[in-house]
């Protein structure tokens, strides 16, 4: 399961990056866009869509309560 967090995570934090990419771009563009109603808000989108995933990082599942000793004998 481990695994599967850490690639998980990967994946977020690519998508996360190429987001923070595009609203770069975006920026960028705004001052001399003649839509800049449209850009605002793909920026927006964009924005939403990186923290979901920051949001999502980690260990996913519940954590029990209470976990029985594995080194004791029984």
């Amino acid at each position: 399961m481990a695994v599967n967090v850490t690639q998980k995570d990967k994946t977020l934090n690519d998508v996360i990056d190429w987001c923070e990419k595009h609203v770069a771009r975006i920026d960028e563009k705004i001052p001399n866009a003649s839509d800049e109603g449209f850009l605002a808000g793909e920026r927006f989108a964009l924005q939403a869509v990186a923290a979901h995933c920051e949001e999502l990082l980690g260990y996913s599942g519940s954590m029990p309560l209470e976990v029985p000793n594995q080194s004791e004998k029984e």
